[in-house]
């Protein structure tokens, strides 16, 4: 979005936080024209301003699009709330703007700012047409619940008697409902805990090893700083006793395989307070690396270290050595993936057709999605992999087809491989990114693959369902431009969380859940129109449980499964999916659309009413009239297999306006985008389509 920054300075109103907060203060500025706002903020406080939060009232509609200042990452989370945060927080008497365009002029915007630690600095509302007052509290999307006199609250940690190093649980109870509390160690900052819908609690932390054995005050502590505290003494982790006389050389934890990029690590016994060499040889004897590490005073010893992302693939040697005696190792530098794909070309030429072959698990579905490059899904099909685990696949372009970066996933069980393909013009090297499921316990570690520039740096946010930051994190990614990312949920709570992962040109966000259950109550489900015909994008809807986890599935006639993909319902039960699409080479007949979630199912029924040995017919995508400028869309089917397609679009007076020409797939269907030109008249227009001896005519009206 591109924000004038000379015309939105047509309206201007200053505004300064609601009373009570403390003495924190941020001004507040709104400029807008039209839909597009611009706002901007001032921090009068002490404390630099990390964390920025805009919403809108229930009858102001909702954020179209955003824009923030280089150094501020926006993400909108599902309420609805736009969370703008920084790695350089916003110093005193330092502004910042946000651009924002809204389904409505004019919008009054709620806000609200925050701290490193998360605490709430300042929260106002700001419209441009009049100043709200200083004591106005805005409308919040999620108000938490009024706090309780935390004397009724009670907790306790198990084990009673804990450890330095050791890990504890905290349970308690008569908290506030559905609230984050700070976990404290002598007024430390450890952890944050989220009481239930009955104020009860349930967390971990780890007591520091570094801390000191004595008498501690743990306390919980909410917003407003509220605390309750109990006292526990901490007694000093009891040592592991030191080997005797340990002299002999030994390598344990050794890593044999390992990928460019990899840490590795190793460990062992050696004699204590002496040395051991570790060198690394190819195999014709030439040294490749050299390291050395001390022995501690227990006799033990342990090295990690990164393989280099360009480092040769292929075997070399590892010694290791004391002076006295040296073990030798092997170790061989490999791509372990298990879908390896390729694709013909790099670079297509519109009209052609993208070819794919590669490997997977034999004996296993394979899952493919191509999306185009506004990241609109064109292809998906579900592959049965025979026991040679080969497999081919291709998708056909039309001359008219958008020019750009086309991105291919291949997903088998929680492997994703993921590959581009440029139309017109090579592939460009942004981020894209995939988790292997939606939904995680937090008992699981996700996996999230990440595709972009060979060997950059990339950044990874995560913000929590309080729209808070969980994680930030940088990794680098490999020679072939992959990384496969563990992300560790066990700390993670319950909810909907965003990652963002973003490289100096190109960013990309995803949302995943951890926790999310299975619903209990009712599932309904329909697609928006009775008939689709092959080629057809279809738009189901539902509804069901708030934050329910359901799995929905298409299948043909004949019951075979054709595309899955899992989806959750919102705060409001509500649900819909846009990514299904009629096969080219649908069978005709009954089709159902099935969502299940534990015990619970419902169908989505619908007719797909052609197919690939009907006879010879094309459509555009609308009936209704088009205009000058609109884009229409071309689908035929039932004329020929892999034969070239003339069509010709001519007036009422038969004066032709253009022809078009593509191939037809092997199923014998064909698509094309047609842009209406500007300055020709209103009337009827008849396009018709040729292939071999066959013809297919259809009508559309243009205003």
């Amino acid at each position: 979005m591109h924000v004038n920054y000379a015309i939105l300075g047509i309206f201007s109103v200053l505004i300064f936080s609601a009373a009570g907060l403390a003495g924190a203060e941020t001004g507040a500025k709104s400029t807008a024209f039209e839909k597009t706002t611009l706002l901007e903020f001032t921090n009068n406080d002490s404390s630099p301003i990390y964390t920025v939060k805009l919403w809108l009232g229930k009858d102001a509609g909702a954020f179209k699009s955003f824009k923030a200042e280089k150094g501020w990452t926006g993400v909108k989370n599902p309420q609805g709330v736009l969370v703008f945060t920084s790695t350089e927080p916003l110093g005193t008497g330092e502004s910042v703007k946000f651009g924002i365009k809204t389904e409505i002029e004019s919008p009054g915007v709620n806000w609200k700012t925050s701290d490193t630690t998360g605490n709430e600095m300042s929260i106002g509302k700001v419209t441009p047409d009049q100043a709200a007052k200083s004591t106005e509290t805005p409308q919040q999307p999620d108000k938490p619940a009024q706090p309780v006199n935390m004397d009724s609250a009670t907790f306790r940690i198990i084990p009673e008697s804990p450890k330095t190093g050791d890990s504890i649980r905290i349970v308690g109870e008569g908290f506030s409902k559905n609230t984050v509390l700070n976990f404290l160690i002598n007024n430390e900052r450890l952890e944050d805990i989220q009481t239930d819908e009955s104020g009860r609690i349930v967390g971990t932390a780890k007591i520091p090893i570094t801390i000191q054995a004595d008498r501690v005050d743990l306390s919980l502590e909410d917003s407003q700083g509220n605390k309750k505290t109990i006292s526990i003494r901490i007694d000093k982790s009891e040592e592991t006793p030191a080997p005797q006389n340990t002299k002999k050389l030994t390598v344990g934890n050794y890593v044999a395989i390992a990928e460019p990029g990899q840490k590795v690590s190793a460990s062992g016994t050696g004699k204590p307070g002496s040395s051991v060499s570790i060198t690394g040889k190819d195999l014709a004897g030439n040294k490749l690396y050299q390291a050395v590490v001390s022995v501690d005073t227990q006799g033990n010893w342990q090295h990690e270290t990164v393989i280099p992302l360009d480092a040769p693939l292929g075997t070399r040697n590892v010694e290791f050595s004391d002076g006295i005696e040296t073990i030798t190792k092997s170790i061989s530098i490999s791509i372990t993936k298990i879908i390896k794909v390729d694709s013909s070309k790099t670079k297509y030429d519109p009209g052609e057709k993208f070819l794919f072959n590669g490997t997977a698990k034999p004996s296993q579905t394979l899952q493919v999605v191509i999306n185009d490059p506004i990241e609109k899904e064109i292809f998906s099909d579900l592959l049965e992999i025979g026991e040679s685990g080969a497999f081919n696949f291709e998708y056909q372009t039309a001359t008219t087809s958008t020019k750009g970066t086309y991105v291919v996933f291949l997903t088998q069980g929680d492997e994703t491989e993921i590959i581009r393909v440029g139309l017109g013009e090579l592939p460009s090297p942004q981020i894209i990114a995939k988790f292997d499921k939606l939904n995680y316990a937090s008992s699981e570690t996700a996996k999230l693959t990440i595709n972009g520039p060979a060997k950059s740096t990339i950044s990874i946010l995560i913000i929590d369902p309080g729209d808070k930051v969980k994680l930030t994190e940088s990794i680098s990614l490999g020679l072939d431009g992959g990384k496969v990312h563990d992300l560790v949920l066990s700390e993670y709570k319950s909810g909907v969380y965003t990652a963002v992962i973003k490289h100096s040109q190109s960013e990309t966000s995803l949302v995943f859940s951890v926790g999310l259950q299975t619903t209990t109550g009712n599932i309904s489900i329909q697609a928006t129109k009775p008939e689709y015909l092959p080629g057809d994008n279809i738009l189901v809807l539902g509804s069901t449980n708030p934050n329910a986890i359901l799995s929905l599935e298409m299948s043909d006639p004949d019951g075979k499964i054709i595309k899955k993909k899992d989806i959750f319902s919102d705060k409001e039960g509500k649900f819909s999916e846009g990514t299904f699409r009629v096969p080219s080479d649908a069978k005709q007949g009954p089709w159902i659309i099935k969502a299940k979630s534990g015990a619970k199912f419902s169908d989505a029924k619908f007719t797909v009413s052609g197919t690939a040995t009907k006879t010879f017919n094309i459509k555009t995508d609308k009936t209704t009239p088009y205009k000058a400028g609109d884009y229409m869309t071309i689908t035929g089917i039932g004329g020929g297999k892999t034969q070239t397609v003339v069509i010709t679009i001519s007036d009422s007076k038969n004066n032709k306006i253009t022809d078009l020409s593509m191939s037809s797939t092997k199923e014998g269907s064909f698509q094309t985008l047609w842009p209406v030109p500007q300055g020709i008249e209103s009337g009827k227009y008849t396009i018709k389509a040729t292939v071999g001896t066959e013809t297919a005519e259809t009508i559309f009206d243009l205003q």
